[in-house]
C-alpha cells in the first residue's frame, strides 16, 4: 500500500484508535508510528493536540471530530519525519543557510533569556505605587497604563546602561567611517572580544538593494551588536538554551527542504503558465449565491416556518431563534456566498431551480429539514494569470510534493501501530502496518 493512501484515506483505523484517548491515560506512552528509528508517541501527540489552534474547542468536541483532528495532526507528524530524515539524508544540516538560521535563533533566545532576567530585576517602589493608586483611584486601566509606563522607562535606563558596562567589558570598537552602502561585505564595522560585525553579517544579499542607506546601516548595526554583546554576556553565565535550539532545528529543517524542492519544482513563472495552459479550469470563477437557510427537525415543524415565511415573518429572525444548526443558527440563517457543487445534493438540486428571493419548498436531507433561499448572485468569470497565479502554485507543489512523499516511502520506511478497541477491559491488541 502506498504511504499517501495510508495517509489520506486512513481513516477507520485511524478513528478506532484516536477516538479513545482514555487508553492513553491509562496506559504509558504508546508507539503510534515509526519513521526508519523515528518514533511518534501517544504522549508527543497529545501535545501536539494541546498546541494546536484548536486546543480549547477540543474537550468540547464529539469523538468523530477529536478523532480527526488526532488523525489529522498524526499524519503530518509522519510526514514531518519523512522530510526531516531526508533533509538530513541530502545534507541540508549542513547547509549554510541552516547553520546561519541555527545560530541567528540561538543568539535570540541568548538574548530573550537575558533580557527577561534583567526585566524581572525592575522593582516599583511602594511609594511609586501608592502615589499611582491616588492618582488614578477608581480607574483600573489608568493605574495599569502608568505602571506599564513606569517599568518600560526604568527598563530602558536599565538597558542602556547595561549595553554600555559590556561594550566597555569586551572592548567593543566600532568604525562608523566604513559604514557605507556599497562596502563589500568582508569590511568590518565592529570588533571587540570575541566580538565582530562586517558589512554582510548586516546587508546580506537578499536585503533589497533600495533600502541600503546609512541611516538603515547604523541601526541594523547597533541592533546586531546588541544583540551580540547580550548573547554573549548570557553565554558566560552559562545559560543553556540547547533543548529551545534543538526543537527549531527539527521544524526548521523539513521546512527548508519543502522551500528547496518548490524552487526546483517552480523555478519560473513560465512553469506556472505552462500549468494553466494544460489547466484553464483554475481561471473560471463559478456563479457563487448568497444563501439563507432555516434546518428544524421534522417535516411538520418545517412546513408550518414555510408557511410563516410566505405570510410574510422573516425567515433569518426565524433561523435566529430554531434553527437547529449551530453555525447557521449564530448567524440569524445567513451562510454567505456558496459555489454551486459545495452543498449537499439535495440542496444543489433545489437551488439550481430557484429564484432570487424565492423560497424554497422543504428539502429533506440527512441534517434535517430545511428551507433555503437565495439573496443575490455573482455571475461567473475568467480569471487571467495574474489573477490565478497563487492558486496555480499552491496546485503545482501539492501535486509534486504527493509524488515527492511517494519517493520518500522507498527510502524511510513507515510503520503504523494502531491501538483497536477490544470488547475485554484486561486485553489489548495491536495492528502494525509497513509501507
Amino acid at each position: 500500500m502506498k504511504m499517501l493512501k495510508k495517509y489520506f484515506n486512513y481513516g477507520l483505523t485511524l478513528v478506532i484508535m484516536l477516538a479513545t484517548p482514555l487508553l492513553y491515560a491509562k496506559a504509558e506512552s504508546q508507539v503510534l508510528a515509526t519513521v526508519d528509528n523515528l518514533t511518534i508517541t501517544s504522549d508527543q501527540l497529545e501535545m501536539a493536540v494541546a498546541s494546536s489552534p484548536f486546543a480549547t474547542q477540543f474537550i468540547a468536541m464529539n469523538e468523530d471530530d477529536q478523532a480527526a483532528i488526532r488523525g489529522d495532526l498524526l499524519r503530518r507528524m509522519v510526514i514531518s519525519r519523512l522530510l526531516y530524515l531526508e533533509a538530513t539524508h541530502q545534507g541540508v544540516d549542513k547547509n549554510t543557510i541552516f547553520i546561519k538560521e541555527m545560530n541567528d535563533f540561538r543568539l535570540s533566545q541568548l538574548y530573550r533569556h537575558y533580557m527577561d532576567k534583567l526585566r524581572s530585576r525592575i522593582q516599583i517602589p511602594e511609594e511609586a505605587v501608592a502615589a499611582m493608586k491616588s492618582q488614578f483611584k477608581g480607574n483600573a486601566d489608568g493605574f495599569a497604563a502608568a505602571r506599564s509606563a513606569y517599568l518600560a522607562d526604568r527598563y530602558r535606563g536599565l538597558r542602556m546602561l547595561t549595553l554600555q558596562k559590556l561594550r566597555d567589558k569586551y572592548h567593543v570598537r566600532i568604525h562608523e567611517e566604513r559604514l557605507l552602502p556599497k562596502s563589500s561585505d568582508d569590511t568590518l564595522l565592529l570588533e571587540g572580544d570575541g566580538i565582530q560585525i562586517t558589512y554582510g553579517d548586516i546587508a546580506p544579499d537578499r536585503i533589497d538593494k533600495k533600502q541600503i542607506n546609512s541611516a538603515w546601516l547604523n541601526d541594523q548595526l547597533y541592533k546586531r551588536a546588541e544583540l551580540l554583546l547580550i548573547a554573549k554576556a548570557a553565554e558566560e553565565e552559562e545559560v543553556d538554551v540547547s533543548p529551545r535550539v534543538k526543537a527549531f532545528g527539527d521544524e526548521r529543517l523539513p521546512a527548508l527542504l519543502v522551500e528547496q524542492k518548490q524552487r526546483e519544482w517552480v523555478p519560473d513563472d513560465q512553469t506556472l503558465k505552462d500549468y494553466f495552459r494544460l489547466h484553464p479550469e483554475f481561471g473560471q470563477i463559478e456563479e457563487r449565491r448568497h444563501i439563507g437557510q432555516l434546518i428544524v427537525a421534522n417535516r411538520k415543524q418545517a412546513e408550518s416556518f414555510r408557511q410563516r415565511i410566505l405570510a410574510g415573518e422573516s425567515l433569518f429572525n426565524l433561523a435566529g431563534q430554531y434553527s437547529i444548526d449551530p453555525y447557521g443558527r449564530s448567524r440569524n440563517g445567513d451562510m454567505g456566498w456558496i459555489q454551486p457543487g459545495r452543498g449537499m445534493p439535495q440542496i444543489e438540486q433545489a437551488l439550481s431551480k430557484l429564484a432570487d428571493n424565492e423560497i424554497s419548498g422543504v428539502i429533506e436531507t440527512p441534517a434535517g429539514f430545511h428551507i433555503i433561499t437565495i439573496l443575490e448572485r455573482r455571475p461567473g468569470s475568467t480569471k487571467t494569470f495574474s489573477g490565478v497565479r497563487d492558486r496555480l502554485l499552491q496546485a503545482v507543489i501539492s501535486e509534486k510534493m504527493n509524488a515527492y512523499l511517494q519517493e520518500l516511502e522507498k527510502r524511510h520506511r513507515v510503520v503504523w501501530n494502531v491501538i483497536k478497541e477490544d470488547t475485554n477491559p484486561s486485553t489489548k491488541t495491536s495492528a502494525s502496518g509497513g509501507s
